[in-house]
């Protein structure tokens, strides 16, 4: 029994004789042509078994039908167009692309890279010819070691020259050879020969020898205008001798490896300058530089250890320009006596200026200093005014 679907869409059935033939279907009354599923390659057979001893070609009373060695297939109707189809074979072609990628990555390429043939061919190294040797348990696998971490300031390509940097950044510049200095002069501003910059840009190229180096602000930098009491102190230094303005200069302000601190007026301006003396150029390049600071000297509640919490989070920049060893840094901080609670505020002022004065409560002044070049920490005491 054959059932196959006429094209009204009614199941249709018909018997096996009927196969390649018609019927009609029992729903819409239409010629219904029954497929024929039976292999063609046997018609012949059949044919001749089905003759009739006459050889007029009659198989049981039905009319010869020409056998056909190879179906005619059946046309698909014009204009229709299975869109699913074109999708599946592109899912296919794609799905047998990444198999051979990623055979080929996984298992055939590194047979290439080297000697990795030779090596899965024989068992031995490319370039020594022996076996790998294996692991052994009793002997730990070897660590290679770690690229060594570059220490002192990040920016290493300001390291050639004479390096010159501020608390705030800005201040005026003046670098003189110390032989060039006149007898008596006490600025350097207005000599000749004297090279004139701004800190924090690139290290100035300097040949080799002693210098004298001013940092210097006009007394109403905008840098300024938020510093606890600096009108008070602008004030006091308004109408104040000399001496008295260095006096006031010295106490407003924290203190630092500077040789001299003190105003200068001119007929237009006022001026605090830190100057530096005997700063040393060798190889066209200075190991410890200048970092001066014109921060306010800001003092805990007891008016003993200078305020370094507050000093930070206030004042100070927040990148980081300096790179240390902490754990190390803050034993030598301990060993100083820097209190537990002022170390996080230490170790971040070095990491952001790379300096920091710090009071202890017995009076004594040390001024943290990290290398430029190494990250060491050196900590020279300062001398407090009287």
């Amino acid at each position: 029994m054959i059932e196959f679907k006429a094209d009204c869409g009614h199941t249709v059935r018909a018997k096996d004789e009927d196969a390649g033939g018609t019927v009609r279907c029992s729903y819409c009354g239409r010629a219904a042509e029954v497929p024929d599923n039976r292999s063609r390659d046997l018609d012949f057979l059949l044919t001749d078994l089905q003759r009739d001893e006459k050889g007029e070609g009659v198989a049981r009373g039905k009319p010869p039908r020409p056998s056909r060695l190879f179906p005619k297939r059946k046309r698909r109707p014009p204009g229709q167009f299975n869109p699913f189809t074109v999708v599946l074979k592109l899912c296919y072609v794609a799905l047998l692309f990444i198999i051979v990628f990623v055979v080929g990555k996984t298992f055939i390429l590194p047979l290439f890279r080297e000697g990795g043939w030779q090596r899965a061919v024989t068992g031995q190294s490319a370039i020594g010819g022996a076996e790998a040797p294996a692991p052994r348990p009793d002997r730990p696998t070897p660590i290679r070691p770690e690229r060594p971490v570059q220490y002192g300031l990040i920016a290493r390509d300001r390291l050639e020259g004479l390096l010159v940097d501020s608390t705030p950044s800005n201040a005026m510049v003046y670098c003189l050879k110390a032989d060039r200095l006149p007898a008596g002069e006490r600025r350097i501003n207005k000599v000749n020969d004297v090279q004139r910059f701004r800190a924090g840009e690139s290290a100035i190229r300097l040949s080799d020898g002693l210098y004298v180096v001013e940092v210097v602000f006009p007394w109403n930098a905008r840098e300024f205008s938020g510093y606890r009491g600096y009108e008070q102190f602008r004030r006091s230094i308004e109408r104040a001798t000399f001496e008295e303005r260095k006096r006031a200069v010295r106490e407003y302000f924290l203190p630092d490896d500077a040789d001299d601190v003190f105003i200068d007026e001119t007929d237009e301006q006022i001026f605090i300058v830190r100057q530096y003396r005997d700063i040393e150029v060798r190889n066209r390049r200075s190991a410890s530089g200048v970092r001066a600071l014109f921060l306010p000297r800001l003092m805990q509640p007891d008016g003993e250890r200078f305020a370094i919490e507050e000093l930070v989070s206030r004042y100070l920049p927040a990148a980081t320009n300096y790179a240390f060893d902490e754990n190390w840094v803050e034993g030598e901080l301990r060993y100083y006596g820097v209190s537990d609670a002022d170390q996080p505020f230490v170790v971040a002022a070095l990491k952001r200026i790379g300096v920091i004065p710090y009071r202890r409560p017995d009076g004594l002044v040390r001024l943290f200093k990290i290398g430029l070049e190494d990250g060491s920490l050196r900590s020279p005491v300062l001398t407090e005014p009287k």
